[in-house]
């Protein structure tokens, strides 16, 4: 008796762990297909954050760093952590978002090394370059824009993240260059928060208005305010020149439309497709900062996705049914004006 004792409690002593299986169990088709990303960039993501989700190897409940980084990658690509990721990782649902949250945290915190704004002579000469090349507009160091990421009601301050569609939001702001990676992110203002109002209190005027000013200047819509640093098109064009102007411009800013799809297609989390976020807007920030990191990694690793068009058109559709043009306003600076009309001569030469 006393030996089947002993055998009974050695037994509940000898937890058994379910395999945890991680991105290096996929193929790379699989590996694309589920978590958007190569292995090698997965691979590049472990290193990157293996200093901060190192765990104690001592305690017997401490779960890999490839396997809280292949469970954040899983909810990103799918908006969920349900069944699917639960039969990847192998872990529960509280483990789960344990592992988002750390792996959320780490890559914000590298996003200075993989979102650089050219500030220095030598990358602002490579972004104008690139521009003009690709789209033939001289002077441009990136194309503005912003977009809506919808979550739960907060529990605080809620009717500011109500946009204009009644739904709940936070409104983000991106800078991007002519391959579509992302050199600027300001996420910090909710859904009914205006594009000029957030450009206005980002950093963004601070690097252009700074002494020297940069040699340069960004693209923006119609919800922005015309100035010498910001080209925006004309209201109520009157010439073929400025329609001119107007079309290459609409032409050259469609990179910003496109990478706004491409982040949100290869992403499900930042579209309503796959799902309301159910975080706080702090969380959703982070989570949108987070994989605007994955995204410029995937672009560095040449992993390109493909771009249904029919869901590009429709993420355009939404994202301008949520645009609140700019007032009509003739007193632009003088400056600005000038600028553009410059800019405007400058095109029709080289068409």
């Amino acid at each position: 008796m006393e030996y089947v004792l002993g055998q009974r409690i050695r037994r509940r002593r000898e937890s058994v762990y379910r395999p945890r299986q991680t991105y290096l169990s996929l193929s790379e088709e699989e590996c694309i297909r589920k978590l958007r990303l190569t292995r090698q960039a997965v691979t590049d993501i472990c290193h990157l954050l293996a200093d901060e989700l190192g765990t104690d190897a001592q305690c017997p409940y401490a779960f890999p760093v490839a396997v809280k980084v292949t469970a954040a990658l899983h909810f990103y690509a799918s908006g969920s952590f349900q069944h699917p990721l639960s039969s990847i990782g192998g872990i529960s649902q509280s483990a789960i978002s344990s592992a988002i949250h750390a792996v959320t945290s780490g890559l914000v915190r590298h996003a200075g090394e993989y979102i650089k704004f050219p500030v220095t002579p030598d990358n602002q000469e490579r972004a104008k370059q690139a521009f003009c090349a690709k789209y033939g507009f001289p002077g441009v160091l990136g194309v503005i824009d912003c977009t809506h990421v919808q979550l739960r009601a907060p529990s605080e301050n809620a009717l500011v993240y109500i946009n204009r569609k009644g739904t709940y939001s936070i409104n983000v702001q991106v800078i991007c260059d002519a391959y579509s990676k992302i050199t600027h992110v300001f996420a910090n203002y909710p859904g009914s928060s205006h594009d000029s109002f957030i450009l206005a209190n980002s950093t963004i005027p601070a690097i252009f208005e700074g002494n020297p000013p940069l040699d340069g200047w960004l693209l923006g819509d119609n919800g922005y305010p015309l100035k010498t640093w910001l080209m925006t098109p004309y209201l109520m064009p009157a010439t073929i020149r400025e329609m001119q102007f107007n079309r290459k411009h609409t032409q050259t800013r469609c990179v910003i439309e496109r990478t706004f799809g491409i982040l949100k297609m290869r992403f499900r989390c930042l579209d309503r497709s796959g799902g309301t976020l159910q975080y706080s807007p702090q969380k959703v920030a982070a989570f949108f900062v987070a994989c605007c990191v994955l995204h410029n990694i995937s672009i560095n690793q040449g992993c390109v996705v493909d771009i249904d068009e029919e869901i590009l058109e429709d993420l355009r559709r939404r994202d301008g049914e949520l645009h609140v043009p700019m007032p009509l306003n003739p007193n632009s600076p003088a400056a600005a004006r000038e600028r553009r009309a410059y800019l405007t001569e400058e095109l029709l030469h080289r068409l």
